[in-house]
């Protein structure tokens, strides 16, 4: 992994987890997000189209929503470097699954690898689950009793900020909170 490129897609707590740990291994860092700061001087905060062409490995961690439905498309498959591999453990409405089918039917990429999908439940399809180049989890990876238990206590701790009227750490859409101060026990 040193010195390999990591292409990290959304900067929010699992993206930023994610950049310390490519630190870490001592990869090249670069992060696509409109919507972030990105501090840390040894992460590149650059365009999805650079991010594509410059990556060994690309993980799609972007929020789902109508913005992001199929980023990594037909165009998106064919920007990334040629024989990278891509990772989607977000959404699997991130994803163009036919799209990605060809990029990796024709080689264009390695592989990928899938915790996330557009079958039921957020489940990898079966057509990419049982693809070669594929590897396929059915949206367990963050199933472990530590990262269950981070999300309890996550949970918890995002609705005693609620109930105190104030906007909870990595609240996605802030800005539309306009009923807290109602909630405010103080």
């Amino acid at each position: 992994m040193q010195g390999a490129t990591l292409g990290v897609i959304g900067y929010g707590q699992i993206g930023r987890y994610l950049c310390d740990l490519g630190i870490a291994l001592g990869m090249r860092m670069l992060v696509a997000d409109p919507y972030a700061k990105v501090p840390n001087p040894a992460l590149a905060h650059v365009g999805l189209p650079q991010l594509l062409a410059e990556s060994d490995f690309v993980a799609c961690l972007a929020v789902a929503t109508d913005e992001t439905e199929n980023l990594m498309n037909e165009q998106a498959f064919a920007k990334m470097k040629p024989g990278a591999f891509f990772v989607n453990a977000s959404r699997g409405n991130l994803v163009d699954e036919a799209a990605l089918l060809r990029a990796l039917d024709d080689g264009r990429i390695a592989g990928c690898a899938l915790d996330v999908g557009r079958a039921g439940d957020q489940m990898p399809s079966p057509a990419l689950a049982r693809h070669p180049q594929v590897i396929a989890t059915p949206h367990i990876g963050g199933l472990t009793p530590q990262a269950t238990e981070h999300q309890a206590l996550e949970t918890v701790a995002q609705v005693a900020e609620i109930l105190k009227g104030r906007i909870p750490k990595g609240a996605v859409n802030a800005e539309h909170a306009i009923r807290l101060s109602s909630l405010r026990r103080d």
